[in-house]
Parts: structure tokens; C-alpha cells; sequence
């Protein structure tokens, strides 16, 4: 049987007042006005509810011990997860840029807060000074300008065409300057990046492997970037690609090119009215295969990620006084433990002595002489070994934060067109924004939730090896509200059993009908799980494959109710039992089980007709289950409820 924490005393307030009011002829016989309005009946239910206050703190004590025993094991809440978003520069045209360093800051308001959420780019990026404004697509045959297409979001293209053939391309057109740049200026920077969006919903679920080396194969083409030379014979020349994550254009990713210090102005498929800068991506090899063909929802030029988290530079935390086991606090928190830099400057006669301190888990392996330091990221503290396990710093010498990052939270979530307020100073950038909501941010573990998965962690001891751990690292890993594993499942061999690999199944936090996640989600999800998985297994994630349950039925109801009220709740009721959050990964739907969840339905009184829809085709027999794979969810949907009066014959 499970063990469970005992209840020292769990005496209500009523028991406690009926048990004092019961002995009251006992001590004191001349005392016989019981009522709540006697006074002495009135400091009766005082003590009672003094009384059941008390109890309730004692009881608390075995679950304060217990967290003090997580404590013991250096166990904390995971603290907040910051966000990330890929952010659009544009730029002014005719103004003279400066690069976007690393870190530059950026804002946006939170909308529960109001505050400004700071993101910080991830890397630097030299700005192309042109306007993008011309977008063609060349299929082997002739143009078509999609500009307008590219520039609206959720109005996808194929970069190559329907049936793209050798020599199809993508073709970007930029606004070239008033006058030609200066002898020794280059009229691209030595890099460029572009950022390819894929449509929102077609990597949703998609399985990811979680090793590039077994990354399924990009489709076998090559694809060359060229741009138009000026010098005679002004034809096309490549471009060096240092960096390509789209592979082929059918992933998310960045592209980073090398810049052409000179480009010719060209009329260039339709575009004849107006000379532009033109770059072009051209199919060189091979084809796609069949259900393989791009298709991309935009591209843009001057992106680059960034992560809300806000960088802070050389705090004094404090000096020590010498003491073993001292503790220092940060201004603010929680604090991203991978950027922490601790430096300790001590004075002598020479000058300053500075020396960096090195952080570790906790002091166990920490020698006398070891400069260790143990960070609490979550309270926003660091604490110094006793003299035995880490050394105590020397009195009188500063503790300086040199560098240290902050933030996240769910709060950190914005959504898409809200990263517009630039904190850095960005040299001739006219706007910024975020063309779709930043993702990934989480608030600090709830308590409750930390006692109830400290079992697996201290099982688990931070390596995955069974099913159960991959589900409960995968719900640590932040923006996943459920998950399965399933063991010897291989991405590319779905039907054999296959030792070492296993795929994890998760269900994003949110609303959506069905819940598949993104495949950013995804992907942020295979990078923690990787942490911890073996070296020996191949680790995939995806999501579920959902199945839509459509229900058809005449009800009959009471004629006193309103018939669109009832309507409307046997359509929810329908919905919460087929709900993908509360049903358990490959649970077989019964038909006929939906028969009692329609009559549980105030004012139902019978159940004239039902029929079900499976992903649209009718499922004849009710009798017979709707087998679901292991993976397998799933939710209701359009469902058609005709309510008519009951007849009484």
C-alpha cells in the first residue's frame, strides 16, 4: 500500500466545539444557557477556532520536514524559463547603420503586468541597408511575384514553384541606395542573415529526433545562392553560405550568407519598371521528391533570436566578514546560472587582487583550498563554502557580480508585434518587431508540483533510463502539461520494436483544439531531454495523433428548459470527456459511453438518435470501440445537437 504522511490530529472546529460544549454540565453544572448568544458560548467557539488554527500548523510539520529533507538532497524549485522570439529590423532607408551587437536590449510591455519584458539578441548581426521589396518565384518557366504574399503572414508560397525543376528560384529584390556606395564601401555587409518561417502549422507534432546524427535525411537537392555581379559579363556568381538550418527550405532556420561587396541593378522577371539588388536561391541539382516541396510563410532579412533575459554588470554583492558558510544576494532574480561570472577583489599592499570563483552543485567533493560557490537560482543567492568544504573568502575582500543574466517567467510569453521598443542604441533602424509570439517562458515550479515529482528526480538521479523518468523530465522541461514515452519506438520504424530507442509524446500548456505542439516546443523539449538520455538511446519527441469525434444526436429534454442552454451544455459535456488534457494516452473510446454523459445532462431526459463521426468518416457500429494507437488522443468537435421536446404517450 502507499505510504502516507500521518494527520497528528484532524479534529474539525466543530468537533472541537461540540466536545467543550458536551463537557460543560460536567465542570460546570450551573451553566445551562448553551445558545450562540451567550457570552460564555461565544469564548467556547473562540477557543475552537484558536484550537483548529493550532492543529492546522501542527499538521504541517511533516510536509515542512519533507521539504526540509529535499533541501538536505540540494533540491530546488526550477526557476523561471525565459522566452525566446526571432526579431525583424527594419531599416531606414538612406541612414547610416550601426551593427546589432549581442545583448542589445529590446522591450516589450507585458500585457498582465503592464512592465517592460527585456530580450536580449542572442547574437550579433550586421544590418543589410536595403529594403527588401520585390519577392519572385521563378518555377523553371516563368515569374510570379509573390511579394504581397510574402508579406503577409498566414498566406504561404512555394519558394521554387508547384513542381519545381532545375533552375527554379527564389528571387529577393532590395531597394538599392540614391547614389552608388563610395570607392572601398561594400554595398552588402560581410554577412547576411535571413530567417525562413515555415507555416505555423505544419511542423505542429512533427517527430523530432533529438541527435543531428539522426536527423531524418534533407531532401536530395542543391540549392545555390547568387547574386548579380556588376563587372562584365554581369552574370550570376555564388555565394559562400556559412550557415544553412532550413535544410533545403523545409525547416525553420536561419541562413547566413556572405555578403557581395558589389551587386548590379537589374530588372529581373516582372519586376521592369524599377532596377533593384537582387539575390536569388536557385534548385542546381536533383528535384524534390514527391510531398517533399517547400513551403514557406515568409522570409525575412535582419532577423536574429533573442531571449528575455536582462544582463547586469559588476554588482557588489557584499564583503565578507569571514564567517564560514556566508550567503550574498543579488538585486534581482531569478538568475540564469550558465552566465554568472563571480569575481573577489581583495586589497593588499601591491593593489587589488582579483580572482574568479568557480560554481558547483554543492560542496560534497570541495577541498579546504577549493574557491567553490554553490548559486540558488531561484532565491537569487550564492552561498561560500565552511573552510573544510570550499573556502570561506577573506574578511574585508568584495564579493562583485561581474556579470549575470535575469528573467523569465510566463509573463515572458508575449505575443506576436509586442517586441517593439528598442533599449540599446540602434543606429538607423527604423522598427522592430516579433512576426510571431515569443515562446518558451515558464514561472518558478510550483511548490506542490516540486513534492509531487521529487520521488522520480531522486530516482531518476538526473539520467533518464526508464519510461517514467523521460515522462517526468519532459513535464520539468517547462510548456508541457503531459507526456508519454513509448519504448523500442523508432521514428523511422514505427511497426518493429527497436532496442534503445523510445519516443516521448507531449501535450503542449494551452487551449487549442487539438493541442499540438510547435515545433519549437519540440525541439526545446529534445535539447533538455538530451541532457539526460543515455549515450547509448535514440530519443524522438512529437506529438499525439489526434483523432476528431464528432457526435450527431436528437436529445430529448424537459419543455420548460431553454432548448439552446441545453444544447449548448451536452456540446460541452461531450467536449470535456473527449477533452485531450484529462484522457489517458491510447484509451479506446467506447461510443456507447457517450450515451451517459449526454443523459447526465441537466434536463436530458432521453437520447433519441446518436451517431459519431471519426475524422469526419461515420463510425456505423456503436458497439464497436474506436481502437487508438498508443500515442493516440482524442477531442471533440463540430458536433450537431438537435434538441426536441419529450412527449409523454
Amino acid at each position: 500500500m502507499p505510504l502516507k504522511a500521518p494527520v497528528l490530529d484532524n479534529r474539525s472546529y466543530q468537533e472541537i466545539r461540540d466536545l467543550v460544549r458536551d463537557r460543560i454540565p460536567r465542570y460546570t453544572p450551573e451553566w445551562t444557557d448553551f445558545n450562540d448568544a451567550d457570552p460564555g458560548m461565544t469564548l467556547v467557539q473562540l477557543f475552537a477556532w484558536l484550537t483548529e488554527q493550532t492543529l492546522y500548523q501542527m499538521n504541517r510539520l511533516p510536509d515542512r520536514n519533507y521539504i526540509k529533507f529535499l533541501k538536505l538532497l540540494n533540491m530546488e524549485l526550477r526557476p523561471p524559463q525565459p522566452a525566446q522570439a526571432d526579431l525583424t529590423f527594419a531599416v531606414q532607408k538612406g541612414a547610416k547603420l550601426r551593427p546589432v551587437l549581442k545583448g542589445s536590449q529590446v522591450a516589450a510591455q507585458s500585457q498582465d503586468s503592464g512592465e517592460l519584458v527585456v530580450f536580449e539578441t542572442d547574437e550579433g548581426m550586421d544590418l543589410i541597408p536595403y529594403p527588401l521589396t520585390h519577392v519572385q518565384v521563378y518555377d523553371g518557366s516563368s515569374f510570379a511575384d509573390v511579394t504581397e504574399t510574402n508579406s503577409i503572414r498566414q498566406q504561404n508560397y512555394r519558394p521554387f514553384g508547384w513542381a519545381p525543376q532545375l533552375n527554379s528560384a527564389l528571387y529577393l529584390g532590395f531597394e538599392p541606395p540614391e547614389q552608388n556606395p563610395a570607392a572601398g564601401e561594400r554595398a552588402f555587409p560581410q554577412q547576411i542573415r535571413l530567417r525562413v518561417f515555415l507555416p505555423a502549422s505544419s511542423q505542429a507534432g512533427e517527430a523530432q529526433s533529438c541527435s543531428q546524427q539522426h536527423q531524418r535525411p534533407p531532401a536530395p537537392v542543391r540549392l545555390v545562392w547568387e547574386y548579380r555581379h556588376p563587372e562584365p559579363p554581369n552574370g550570376w556568381r555564388p555565394m559562400t553560405v556559412f550557415k544553412d538550418e532550413t535544410a533545403a527550405m523545409t525547416r525553420e532556420g536561419y541562413i547566413v550568407l556572405e555578403g557581395p561587396a558589389q551587386l548590379a541593378r537589374t530588372y529581373e522577371g516582372k519586376v521592369t519598371d524599377v532596377d533593384r539588388l537582387w539575390l536569388r536561391c536557385r534548385l542546381d541539382r536533383d528535384t524534390y521528391p514527391a510531398g517533399t516541396v517547400p513551403e514557406i510563410d515568409f522570409i525575412r532579412p535582419n532577423t536574429v533570436r533573442a531571449t528575455a533575459l536582462s544582463t547586469i554588470r559588476s554588482e557588489i554583492l557584499g564583503a565578507s566578514e569571514g564567517h564560514p558558510d556566508q550567503r550574498f544576494s543579488f538585486r534581482h532574480k531569478p538568475i540564469q546560472q550558465d552566465d554568472l561570472i563571480i569575481r573577489i577583489d581583495r586589497s593588499n599592499r601591491e593593489g587589488v587582487e582579483q580572482e574568479y570563483w568557480t560554481r558547483v552543485e554543492d560542496f560534497l567533493a570541495s577541498e579546504p583550498d577549493d574557491a567553490h560557490f554553490v548559486l540558488n537560482a531561484s532565491a537569487g543567492e550564492i552561498e561560500f563554502g565552511n573552510g573544510v568544504r570550499g573556502r570561506i573568502p577573506v574578511a574585508g575582500s568584495e564579493i562583485i557580480a561581474e556579470r549575470y543574466r535575469h528573467g523569465g517567467g510566463d509573463s515572458s510569453n508575449v505575443a506576436a508585434d509586442t517586441i517593439t521598443l528598442a533599449l540599446s542604441t540602434l543606429g538607423g533602424v527604423q522598427s522592430i518587431t516579433n512576426e510571431r509570439a515569443a515562446l518558451g517562458g515558464k514561472d518558478e515550479q510550483d511548490i506542490e508540483e516540486f513534492k509531487s515529482e521529487a520521488p522520480l528526480a531522486i530516482r531518476n538521479r538526473n539520467r533518464a533510463v526508464t519510461a517514467d523518468d523521460f515522462i517526468a523530465l519532459a513535464k520539468l522541461a517547462g510548456g508541457v502539461s503531459r507526456a508519454t514515452a513509448l519504448p523500442l519506438r523508432h521514428l523511422d520504424y514505427p511497426d518493429v520494436d527497436v532496442a534503445g530507442a523510445i519516443t516521448v509524446v507531449i501535450v503542449p500548456e494551452n487551449d487549442e483544439l487539438p493541442p499540438l505542439p510547435s515545433a519549437d516546443l519540440i525541439r526545446y523539449v529534445c535539447g533538455y531531454l538530451s541532457n539526460y538520455r543515455l549515450i547509448t538511446n535514440e530519443l524522438f519527441v512529437k506529438g499525439p495523433e489526434f483523432s476528431e469525434i464528432s457526435v450527431v444526436a436528437r436529445v430529448a429534454a424537459d419543455p420548460l428548459l431553454a432548448f439552446g442552454a441545453v444544447e449548448l451544455a451536452v456540446k460541452q459535456a461531450i467536449d470535456a470527456q473527449l477533452h485531450p488534457q484529462s484522457r489517458a494516452f491510447g484509451l479506446d473510446l467506447v461510443p456507447t459511453s457517450l450515451f451517459g454523459v449526454v443523459l447526465a445532462v441537466e434536463g436530458v431526459r432521453a437520447v433519441l438518435d446518436l451517431a459519431l463521426l471519426v475524422n469526419g468518416l461515420p463510425h456505423d457500429d456503436l458497439t464497436e470501440v474506436v481502437v487508438l494507437p498508443p500515442d493516440g488522443l482524442v477531442y471533440g468537435a463540430n458536433h450537431q445537437i438537435t434538441v426536441v421536446e419529450l412527449e409523454d404517450r
